[in-house]
């Protein structure tokens, strides 16, 4: 088994590397890199790991070593990272949302370093990495000739962790959230990236592709927002991708409904719960590290398997 360097130590990384252990993905947690001394000092006293502020401390990896990479969704600051970490040997999985659809220039430089190096990298999570492409992508490829896909995502914030919340714009004047949405603090970045995915996936050439934001307003105050992407071809084929997250929820899923041949509805009631789901793909990813030919992965890129 191989050891995994977690780089972040927040939430949704300390619980996918801490259920690794656990699972036997890895046989230890043998760094932690984070520059919060708090959040590397809790982790360092349970798992024993090594402690360092930058990326830019480590050695060079043991073969096999996997590399989990969850501490922001900007894809140029995490691509950097990576990059650094494959040229050490590290095999790379990330929940960096941007990363899901990265730039052209941006892409090519992560393929070429993973393909250099041997070494594969791979983008994962709960949406994107399923909610909104794998899980849609598997419906709309049991249909013939789908001429529409609709993804409804509905997400309680009250019962999810802060930095979610934060990100919901809850507390914030409808002002306020709009000036955070434009700096992009608030508002989901893997929207597009999602969309995306699913046009290309489907081999659909999308020619127009808008995204919207409403913030919902109780009493002068933000609860949460409704965001919207929606892709059209030139045919008039349609994605649509509906993204609640609100407060006072109380009708939680997540659905997918296909127009095609034959129509299909998909709906997972009380919805995919999004850290635990993170946790379960980040691992299947860290697994399948070793089975993949070197190069960059992004969601809808990797072949559906079981086991």
């Amino acid at each position: 088994m191989s050891n995994l360097a977690l780089i972040g130590a927040g939430q949704i990384g300390t619980a996918a590397a801490l259920a690794a252990r656990a699972d036997g993905i890895c046989s230890a947690i043998s760094v932690v890199v984070d520059p919060d001394a708090a959040a590397r000092a809790e982790l360092v006293a349970e798992t024993g790991a090594s402690a360092h502020a930058s990326t830019a401390e480590l050695s060079s990896a043991i073969e096999g070593d996997r590399a989990l990479v969850a501490f922001s969704s900007d894809a140029k600051r995490v691509g950097r990272e990576i990059i650094q970490l494959v040229s050490l040997g590290y095999h790379c999985v990330t929940t960096c949302e941007e990363l899901a659809w990265p730039d052209r220039h941006l892409w090519e430089a992560l393929h070429t370093a993973a393909a250099t190096e041997k070494r594969v990298i791979i983008v994962t999570g709960a949406n994107p990495g399923f909610a909104m492409d794998r899980f849609p992508l598997l419906a709309a490829a049991s249909s013939r000739s789908p001429s529409s896909i609709t993804v409804t995502r509905r997400v309680n914030t009250s019962r999810r962790r802060e930095t979610l919340v934060t990100k919901s714009g809850r507390g914030l004047t409808p002002q306020e959230f709009d000036a955070a949405w434009r700096a992009g603090r608030a508002g989901h970045k893997g929207l597009e990236a999602s969309a995306r995915l699913l046009a290309h996936s489907l081999k659909w050439d999308h020619h127009d592709l808008r995204e919207t934001i409403d913030p919902i307003v109780r009493d002068g105050i933000v609860s949460g927002y409704n965001q919207l992407v929606l892709v059209r071809t030139a045919d008039g084929r349609t994605i649509s991708l509906h993204l609640t997250l609100d407060a006072d929820l109380e009708d939680e899923y997540d659905e997918v409904i296909v127009a095609g041949t034959p129509p299909i509805t998909m709906r997972i009631e009380g919805g995919y719960h999004g850290d635990e789901g993170a946790t379960a793909q980040i691992l299947m990813a860290l697994r399948r590290c070793s089975e993949l030919e070197p190069g960059f992965y992004r969601p809808t890129d990797l072949p559906l398997r079981f086991g």
